[in-house]
Protein backbone atom coordinates (compact mmCIF):
# COMPACT_ATOMS: atom_id res chain seq x y z
CA UNK A 1 0.00 0.00 0.00
CA UNK A 2 1.07 3.48 -1.05
CA UNK A 3 2.15 6.34 1.94
CA UNK A 4 -0.09 9.47 1.36
CA UNK A 5 1.69 12.19 0.17
CA UNK A 6 1.97 15.66 2.20
CA UNK A 7 1.79 18.58 0.68
CA UNK A 8 4.76 19.57 2.79
CA UNK A 9 6.95 16.60 1.10
CA UNK A 10 5.70 18.16 -1.96
CA UNK A 11 7.09 21.56 -1.47
CA UNK A 12 10.36 20.08 -0.16
CA UNK A 13 10.66 18.24 -3.40
CA UNK A 14 9.96 21.20 -5.40
CA UNK A 15 12.82 23.13 -3.44
CA UNK A 16 15.29 20.29 -3.80
CA UNK A 17 15.01 20.78 -7.76
CA UNK A 18 14.48 23.97 -7.66
CA UNK A 19 18.39 24.25 -5.96
CA UNK A 20 19.16 21.68 -8.42
CA UNK A 21 18.25 23.60 -10.95
CA UNK A 22 20.03 26.66 -9.59
CA UNK A 23 23.75 25.07 -9.43
CA UNK A 24 22.99 23.67 -13.39
CA UNK A 25 22.14 27.56 -14.06
CA UNK A 26 25.26 28.33 -12.32
CA UNK A 27 27.22 26.71 -15.40
CA UNK A 28 24.84 27.81 -18.09
CA UNK A 29 21.72 29.62 -17.65
CA UNK A 30 18.22 27.39 -18.82
CA UNK A 31 16.37 29.04 -22.30
CA UNK A 32 13.16 27.35 -21.21
CA UNK A 33 11.20 25.07 -19.43
CA UNK A 34 9.65 21.33 -20.34
CA UNK A 35 6.93 19.70 -18.39
CA UNK A 36 3.73 18.85 -17.31
CA UNK A 37 0.91 21.36 -17.27
CA UNK A 38 -2.77 21.56 -16.22
CA UNK A 39 -3.15 23.90 -18.99
CA UNK A 40 -2.19 23.52 -22.98
CA UNK A 41 -0.98 26.86 -23.59
CA UNK A 42 0.46 27.96 -20.39
CA UNK A 43 2.30 26.53 -17.52
CA UNK A 44 -0.72 26.02 -14.81
CA UNK A 45 1.15 24.05 -11.46
CA UNK A 46 -2.26 22.69 -9.39
CA UNK A 47 -4.66 19.94 -11.59
CA UNK A 48 -7.73 19.23 -8.95
CA UNK A 49 -9.51 15.63 -9.63
CA UNK A 50 -11.79 13.08 -8.01
CA UNK A 51 -10.23 9.99 -7.24
CA UNK A 52 -10.75 7.51 -9.23
CA UNK A 53 -11.62 9.72 -12.49
CA UNK A 54 -8.99 9.94 -15.12
CA UNK A 55 -7.83 13.48 -15.72
CA UNK A 56 -5.43 14.82 -18.85
CA UNK A 57 -2.24 16.86 -18.50
CA UNK A 58 0.12 18.54 -21.55
CA UNK A 59 3.36 18.40 -22.14
CA UNK A 60 4.71 21.86 -22.92
CA UNK A 61 7.89 24.04 -23.89
CA UNK A 62 7.85 27.26 -22.47
CA UNK A 63 9.99 30.17 -21.20
CA UNK A 64 11.86 30.58 -17.92
CA UNK A 65 9.39 31.84 -16.27
CA UNK A 66 5.51 33.06 -16.93
CA UNK A 67 6.86 36.58 -18.52
CA UNK A 68 9.04 34.93 -21.02
CA UNK A 69 8.54 33.57 -24.01
CA UNK A 70 10.49 30.76 -25.26
CA UNK A 71 13.79 32.12 -26.56
CA UNK A 72 14.03 29.51 -29.19
CA UNK A 73 12.44 27.97 -32.06
CA UNK A 74 12.44 23.89 -31.75
CA UNK A 75 13.72 21.70 -33.69
CA UNK A 76 14.13 18.28 -31.26
CA UNK A 77 14.07 17.66 -27.65
CA UNK A 78 14.29 14.33 -25.46
CA UNK A 79 11.92 13.88 -22.51
CA UNK A 80 10.17 11.37 -20.29
CA UNK A 81 7.31 11.39 -17.76
CA UNK A 82 7.80 10.29 -14.45
CA UNK A 83 6.45 10.91 -10.77
CA UNK A 84 8.22 13.58 -8.23
CA UNK A 85 7.10 12.68 -4.42
CA UNK A 86 6.65 9.44 -2.27
CA UNK A 87 7.54 6.79 -4.63
CA UNK A 88 5.15 5.56 -7.34
CA UNK A 89 2.00 7.49 -8.02
CA UNK A 90 -1.37 5.71 -8.14
CA UNK A 91 -1.64 6.57 -11.82
CA UNK A 92 -0.57 6.11 -15.48
CA UNK A 93 -0.38 7.27 -18.85
CA UNK A 94 -2.93 5.09 -20.91
CA UNK A 95 -3.09 7.41 -23.76
CA UNK A 96 -0.97 9.75 -25.34
CA UNK A 97 -1.74 12.27 -28.02
CA UNK A 98 1.34 13.98 -29.43
CA UNK A 99 0.99 17.25 -31.54
CA UNK A 100 -0.05 17.38 -34.70
CA UNK A 101 2.87 17.18 -37.57
CA UNK A 102 5.57 16.31 -34.64
CA UNK A 103 7.10 13.38 -35.50
CA UNK A 104 8.57 11.13 -31.79
CA UNK A 105 9.74 8.32 -31.12
CA UNK A 106 10.31 6.10 -27.86
CA UNK A 107 8.20 5.53 -24.52
CA UNK A 108 6.48 8.19 -22.09
CA UNK A 109 8.61 6.01 -19.25
CA UNK A 110 11.84 5.79 -20.94
CA UNK A 111 12.62 7.95 -23.54
CA UNK A 112 10.54 10.22 -25.88
CA UNK A 113 11.98 12.03 -28.54
CA UNK A 114 10.08 14.95 -30.62
CA UNK A 115 11.35 16.72 -33.35
CA UNK A 116 9.34 19.52 -34.75
CA UNK A 117 9.33 20.39 -38.57
CA UNK A 118 9.05 23.58 -39.60
CA UNK A 119 10.59 24.76 -36.21
CA UNK A 120 7.55 26.31 -33.99
CA UNK A 121 8.40 29.06 -31.91
CA UNK A 122 6.32 31.08 -29.65
CA UNK A 123 5.56 31.90 -25.71
CA UNK A 124 4.76 27.94 -25.36
CA UNK A 125 4.45 25.28 -27.30
CA UNK A 126 2.39 21.96 -26.73
CA UNK A 127 4.15 18.91 -27.67
CA UNK A 128 1.49 16.32 -26.35
CA UNK A 129 -1.28 15.78 -24.25
CA UNK A 130 -1.51 12.91 -21.52
CA UNK A 131 -4.31 10.78 -20.07
CA UNK A 132 -3.34 9.61 -16.64
CA UNK A 133 -6.00 6.82 -15.17
CA UNK A 134 -6.11 5.54 -11.55
CA UNK A 135 -4.45 2.18 -11.90
CA UNK A 136 -4.63 1.49 -7.76
CA UNK A 137 -4.52 2.72 -4.56
CA UNK A 138 -2.16 4.87 -2.96
CA UNK A 139 -1.47 8.66 -2.28
CA UNK A 140 -4.37 11.24 -3.14
CA UNK A 141 -1.72 14.25 -3.45
CA UNK A 142 1.16 13.62 -5.30
CA UNK A 143 3.19 15.73 -8.10
CA UNK A 144 3.97 14.14 -11.72
CA UNK A 145 6.56 15.68 -14.16
CA UNK A 146 7.96 15.75 -17.50
CA UNK A 147 11.49 15.99 -17.39
CA UNK A 148 14.09 17.18 -20.78
CA UNK A 149 16.97 14.73 -20.51
CA UNK A 150 19.27 16.05 -22.94
CA UNK A 151 18.06 19.95 -23.20
CA UNK A 152 16.67 20.95 -26.65
CA UNK A 153 18.27 21.67 -30.02
CA UNK A 154 16.85 24.66 -31.97
CA UNK A 155 16.84 25.09 -36.32
CA UNK A 156 20.31 26.17 -36.17
CA UNK A 157 21.71 22.73 -34.50
CA UNK A 158 21.93 24.94 -31.18
CA UNK A 159 21.92 22.82 -27.46
CA UNK A 160 19.32 24.83 -24.90
CA UNK A 161 19.63 23.66 -21.34
CA UNK A 162 15.88 23.28 -19.71
CA UNK A 163 14.66 23.37 -16.70
CA UNK A 164 11.83 20.66 -15.47
CA UNK A 165 7.97 21.54 -14.79
CA UNK A 166 6.04 19.63 -12.56
CA UNK A 167 2.30 19.41 -11.65
CA UNK A 168 0.65 18.71 -8.17
CA UNK A 169 -2.23 16.36 -8.39
CA UNK A 170 -5.08 17.12 -6.05
CA UNK A 171 -7.22 14.12 -5.37
CA UNK A 172 -9.65 15.89 -3.41
CA UNK A 173 -12.82 14.21 -4.15
CA UNK A 174 -13.66 10.47 -4.95
CA UNK A 175 -16.31 9.99 -7.53
CA UNK A 176 -19.00 7.66 -6.90
CA UNK A 177 -18.27 5.44 -9.91
CA UNK A 178 -14.41 5.19 -7.98
CA UNK A 179 -15.81 4.40 -4.62
CA UNK A 180 -17.68 1.57 -6.05
CA UNK A 181 -14.69 0.11 -8.39
CA UNK A 182 -12.77 0.17 -4.93
CA UNK A 183 -14.89 -1.41 -3.23
CA UNK A 184 -15.46 -4.23 -5.70
CA UNK A 185 -11.67 -4.82 -6.05
CA UNK A 186 -11.02 -5.02 -1.90
CA UNK A 187 -13.74 -7.29 -1.77
CA UNK A 188 -11.92 -9.52 -4.35
CA UNK A 189 -8.74 -9.30 -1.94
CA UNK A 190 -10.69 -9.66 1.35
CA UNK A 191 -12.39 -13.46 0.62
Amino acid sequence: MMRRCPRTWILVAALAGLTWAHLAAAQAPASGRLGLSAAPDRYDATIEVAVGDPFTLHVILTGVDSDTPLPFALDTVSWVINTECCGDSPVGVTELAHAEGFTVTGDPYEELTTTAPGCPGGDTILLATATFEWLMEGAEDFALSATPLTGALDCEGQPHLLNSLFVVVDGSATSAVASENWSRIRSLFRN
